[in-house]
């Protein structure tokens, strides 16, 4: 199931997407059209799958295109298919993609392999009125402090799939609850896990408790503070400037585990990782952590992919 590029060079692969997601789509009732609707489900869809997987990127212009080349269809405009979505709950339509990416999973023949996977937070800036429902303060991003925050799961290496994406924007982070949720879920799908890969923002106590407890193994990238600080000073001053691994526990309590400091000599600075897996040598621990944890640069190329079939709008 391979998403391709919009360009006319990849049509059958486009045709092929089109197809399964059509299949998919009417297999898991993604949108329930109103008893009074005009058209069907495979009309509707059609136009939605055509807006995200041609140059076409809004519902308005899709419906159009498709108008002129199929002049004796009827089809639907942009604000029928508009007034159809709205007849829908958001949590319902999420439950059929779920659905249909278990299905996607097993279609992929990855149930019985061991996998790695990453866990992130993306927010997408909003630019209209902060009080809008849904939208919350987010780091400074393309000029906005404001916008949605979602909490997204992925499979990373050799086999890449996003298997979930979940709003916060209602929510706090409790980041023990959403650990739970997350792996709960992953459970639910029958994905094995390996090692899960964080950012800094996972860095505290409840996420690394929350991951010593379901024994999950973690590479997290590790802020730096005060006790690190005069661990690492302490280490150039008997070694120089050269890299090291030292147990450390949050001051608030909470399980041990290893700081892996590799010292960054272009930058002349130390890049800091967390991880439960067992250090066998600073040597090994120098090449293999970083190496292993840029395998979650592949979830920042995914995002670029889907931001390709996103259908442009206005509507919220």
């Amino acid at each position: 199931f391979v998403m391709p590029t919009k360009n006319d060079s990849m049509a059958i692969d486009t045709a092929s997407l089109l197809a399964v997601s059509s299949e998919l789509f009417n297999k898991y009732d993604i949108i329930t059209l109103p008893e009074s609707a005009n058209y069907g489900c495979q009309a509707t869809l059609n136009v939605l799958l055509y807006a995200a997987t041609s140059h076409t990127n809004s519902l308005e212009s899709a419906s159009k295109d498709i108008k002129s080349k199929n002049p004796d269809l009827r089809i639907p405009s942009a604000d029928t298919i508009f007034n159809y979505i709205k007849e829908n709950k958001v949590e319902d339509i999420l439950s059929s993609f779920r659905k249909m990416n278990s299905e996607i999973f097993k279609t992929m023949k990855l149930e019985n392999d061991v996998h790695d996977i990453a866990i992130d937070f993306h927010d997408v800036p909003f630019y209209g009125d902060k009080n809008t429902p849904g939208i919350r303060g987010i780091k400074p991003k393309n000029g906005s402090l404001w916008g949605k925050s979602f909490c997204t799961l992925d499979i990373i290496g050799t086999s890449q799939l996003t298997l979930d994406v979940i709003d916060i924007n209602g929510l706090n982070k409790n980041y023990s609850i959403l650990m739970e949720s997350l792996f709960k879920r992953l459970e639910i799908m029958g994905v094995k896990t390996g090692t899960a890969y964080l950012d800094k923002e996972f860095f505290n106590k409840a996420v690394i408790s929350k991951l010593d407890e379901l024994k999950i193994d973690f590479v997290i990238a590790a802020k730096s503070n005060q006790v690190i600080n005069r661990e690492l000073k302490n280490h150039q001053k008997e070694w120089g400037n050269t890299s090291t691994i030292f147990e450390y526990q949050f001051q608030q309590g909470g399980p041990s585990f290893n700081i892996v400091a590799i010292y960054d000599e272009k930058r002349e600075k130390y890049i800091l990782f967390a991880t439960n897996k067992k250090a066998e040598s600073i040597e090994k621990f120098e090449k293999t952590i970083p190496e292993e944890y840029r395998k979650r640069w592949n979830i920042e190329t995914g995002y670029r992919v889907k931001n390709d079939f996103k259908i442009r709008t206005c509507t919220k």
